[in-house]
């Protein structure tokens, strides 16, 4: 069966990143380390043949996905950009310190860190103790930020055509949130920006086959 090919990028290292706070739809522009994790990620993709290239809305993966596209051999046919591939919104915690962020989270059950709560109960409770803890009631939870993913897998499969490859250039805790849902661990294992996985999509089913790998060798 004809199999569409999806390689998934984050974004290069952005100034918000470089300070450790909390990033999800706020935005802030790439670092030249950044700049230069994006060019990279496009030298190890340069020789694939893209169709389509979709990213997030976000000005963060557009200019990653802009460096990368720099870097192909050959420039895809067509260009689409998706909310449905923002990063997980975090709500009031938007734009503040990471670690004081999920101590703030995590304190009231009994947690310090992320790590305590994903280590303790899994990610999906991680998500919803934040919610619980937004005053706002903004902060998505595991099932908001997979019901976008899943608009957005559909989006990909009725704009192309297979066999096909695709970029999508998008965020950490979003392609986290994907290994998860396909059974990976991640907890020791957070996407790296300008990192590479693939997903695999097919007429009924989506499934990760390479996560968060800095080169295309599949070992």
């Amino acid at each position: 069966m004809a199999s569409l090919m999806v390689y998934i990028v984050r974004h290069g290292e952005t100034l918000l990143n470089s300070f450790d706070r909390m990033q999800g739809w706020c935005d802030s522009e790439l670092t030249e380390k950044g700049k230069q994790q994006a060019i990279q990620a496009g030298k190890i993709l340069k020789s694939l043949d893209f169709d389509t290239v979709v990213s997030s809305d976000l000005g963060r993966a557009k200019q990653t996905r802009d460096l990368i596209l720099n870097q192909l051999n050959h420039q895809p046919a067509h260009t689409l950009e998706s909310k449905d591939f923002r990063e997980v919104l975090f709500g009031f915690f938007e734009g503040l310190d990471s670690d004081e962020t999920w101590f703030k989270v995590g304190e009231p059950f009994g947690y310090h860190t992320q790590s305590d709560i994903i280590r303790a109960k899994g990610l999906p409770e991680a998500r919803r103790l934040m919610h619980l803890q937004d005053p706002s009631h903004l902060a998505e939870t595991s099932e908001q930020v997979l019901n976008r993913w899943h608009d957005g897998i559909q989006s990909i499969r009725d704009n192309c055509v297979a066999p096909a490859n695709i970029l999508l250039v998008t965020h950490g805790t979003f392609i986290r949130s994907l290994a998860e849902d396909n059974g990976i661990k991640t907890l020791n294992d957070y996407p790296k920006n300008g990192a590479v996985s693939v997903l695999q999509i097919e007429l009924t089913a989506a499934n990760l086959v390479s996560y968060n790998k800095m080169s295309l060798d599949k070992s």
